[in-house]
């Protein structure tokens, strides 16, 4: 070998090695040594493109690694390495055609293959992922983590039964706390309860990970009638020991200077097209700049439109969601965060490890789960005094402030469609209608729905959720209102539609929407009414079961309100007695909800600052 070549490649390995361990900056000043002197390796762009990946910058891995396919297009490393670049940096079609390039060359690349399929996922081609995930198990049929990602694309698109199959099929090839808690959801999507809390409290057992466990555990309890308020409260409280270990930082609120801007941040894993979005755009909307310094900690992996729209609207965006809960903790304490807004609760992916940190002097809960954390580090939680009538207080870690009015401020979608005329009047009587969370649909909401039907003739009732796209989860739906005396003919069960337009026009078929307790509905609340479907909702003994309550109130209707079974009915079957009257709210609805408290985003920003302000002077919690 001639000396230049050992020269070249002691240099190359001394190079590497920087790299392997992490010492970036000398790795990167030894590569581009190298890269001067050899502009045409293809190994030292592979490189530097992998460097780049370590800094987190995958546009210029991507720049690195398409001169290293140049010049070596058949090396399959190299393909792999340019798909996860390009992957990284949002560009999901390139990258599918350069991870098939590198499983092409290279069919035994594993990771090439779970890449592809995650980017089939990303790009929303959930059919070719799902076909790719079955190659992988084909290849190795023992493979858990392939089985349960093909069970979560399943859940994805509603196909609950396949799901729940791929998951069982995992945890007999390992058994794993991550895919038992998938197979929990998949349970509680199908409404069976029971079933999942067993998955969970067995779950929960394990030496690790009970924390995602207990969550899902907590939030399944959410959905179960008849629960003592206090038992479900110490069911909470078993969130603290598991945090007992973590680093709690010192800090006090700082009310010398009240002239100060006050630091107020929000984290939550939905800053995307979803349910939080609805209501958190409006407050970071309309705060006001001169007061509060606004900063949002974004736990969103998967980001979209809803994403950009949002972060135009904070003063600080920072992306959290590859951080470790203490490294998240330790951004939010060095930048002197005064109050800290949780907005998940124990929803997905949610942050409570990072609030029991209390990287901030006063923490909030507010938004995005309807019971209390029970986390102690967690000082208040916003609610409202019909949600949360005197006494609720001792049902929670945190102490209640009760917003005037509604504790919630709803911000319509812009591409809604305009509301349709009455469907009663062109069809053979009148249709009821639930878009809510399918789970929330026990028997108790299933046997009353079903006596409204034998109290109006001729109704029809109209139930849409993603997750009765599943046919075995229709079948057992429909037996639930069978069994409660309901005809299956006056009975639609729809799944999955493609697009928010097409979820949004299907309330054209709808005249009356049924709200589900004890777990009311919130944006399906919101969105009926803004398509100018009245809602009945049935108030009851706790938060989750007087939403419905607070926001019929706030619009300007307490009439449809109820609080008896009875008087559930009786509400519904005065509003079809009729139609004319019916046809006329239907057109005037809109306009009424827009120009309520409900949509009033000053009006809401404004409240929310005061609660605020009060804090800063009476100190933190």
């Amino acid at each position: 070998m001639a000396k230049k070549d050992i020269l070249f490649r002691s240099r190359l390995k001394k190079a590497r090695s920087l790299l392997e361990s992490g010492q970036l900056e000398a790795a990167e000043s030894a590569l581009s040594r190298l890269v001067h002197a050899y502009p045409r390796n293809a190994e030292l762009w592979l490189l530097r493109g992998v460097l780049e990946g370590k800094r987190r910058n995958p546009v210029a891995a991507a720049d690195h690694l398409s001169k290293a396919a140049e010049l070596q297009p058949e090396n399959s490393a190299i393909q792999y390495n340019y798909g996860i670049a390009l992957r990284d940096s949002g560009n999901y079609e390139h990258a599918i055609t350069t991870f098939n390039r590198a499983v092409e060359l290279n069919p035994g690349h594993d990771e090439a293959w779970d890449c592809l399929a995650h980017a089939y996922i990303a790009s929303g081609d959930l059919d070719r992922a799902i076909d790719t995930f079955k190659i992988i198990i084909q290849r190795a049929p023992y493979k858990a983590e392939a089985q349960s990602n093909l069970g979560s694309v399943y859940q994805a698109q509603g196909r609950l039964s396949e799901a729940e199959e791929c998951y069982r099929q995992a945890l007999s090839c390992k058994p794993d706390l991550e895919i038992a808690d998938n197979l929990g959801s998949v349970l509680v999507s199908q409404g069976r309860f029971e079933e999942a809390l067993d998955v969970y409290r067995n779950g929960f057992q394990r030496q690790t990970g009970k924390r995602k466990v207990l969550s899902n555990l907590l939030l399944t309890l959410n959905y179960l009638p008849g629960l003592d308020q206090a038992e479900v409260l110490e069911e909470h409280k078993q969130l603290n020991p598991l945090f007992s270990r973590m680093h709690r930082y010192s800090n006090e609120l700082d009310v010398s200077d009240a002239s100060d801007r006050i630091r107020v941040g929000y984290i939550s894993p939905d800053l995307r097209e979803h349910s939080v979005a609805y209501f958190i755009e409006p407050l970071l909307e309309r705060h006001d700049r001169d007061r509060f310094e606004v900063w949002v900690y974004s736990v969103t992996a998967r980001t979209d439109a809803t994403t950009q729209r949002l972060r135009s609207l904070a003063e600080h965006w920072v992306d959290v969601s590859a951080l470790t809960f203490e490294q998240t903790a330790e951004i939010i304490h060095q930048n002197k965060t005064d109050i800290l807004v949780d907005l998940a609760g124990h929803t997905a992916c949610n942050s409570l490890p990072v609030l029991a940190c209390k990287p901030a002097p006063v923490q909030l809960t507010w938004l995005g789960y309807p019971n209390t954390t029970g986390l102690e580090e967690i000082d208040y939680r916003l609610v409202d005094a019909l949600t949360d009538p005197p006494g609720q207080e001792d049902y929670y870690t945190e102490q209640l402030i009760r917003m005037p009015g509604c504790f919630l401020c709803y911000r319509p979608p812009e591409d809604a469609p305009a509301p349709s005329p009455l469907p009663a009047t062109g069809n053979q009587g009148v249709t009821f209608g639930s878009f809510n969370n399918l789970a929330k649909i026990n028997d108790g909401v299933i046997a009353l729905w079903a006596q409204l039907l034998e109290r109006v003739p001729d109704s029809r009732l109209l139930i849409k959720n993603p997750s009765l796209t599943d046919e075995n989860t229709r079948i057992r739906y429909m037996n639930r209102f069978k069994d409660a005396g309901a005809d299956e003919a006056r009975i639609t069960l729809m799944g999955h539609t493609p697009t928010r337009q097409q979820h949004l026009e299907l309330y054209g078929q709808v005249d009356i929407a049924l709200d589900t307790f004890p777990y009311n509905g919130t944006t399906t609340t919101c969105e009926a009414l803004w398509m100018g479907v009245p809602v009945i909702t049935l108030a009851g003994d706790r938060h989750a079961a007087r939403v419905g309550a607070s926001l019929l109130q706030a619009l300007g209707h307490p009439e449809w309100v109820t609080d008896t079974h009875d008087l559930y009915i009786e509400a519904a079957a005065d509003l079809v007695s009729d139609l004319t009257r019916l046809g006329s709210i239907r057109e005037s609805l809109r306009d009424e909800m827009a120009a309520s408290p409900l949509c009033d985003a000053g009006g809401f920003a404004g409240k929310v600052e005061k609660v605020y302000l009060d804090i800063r002077r009476h100190g933190s919690g």
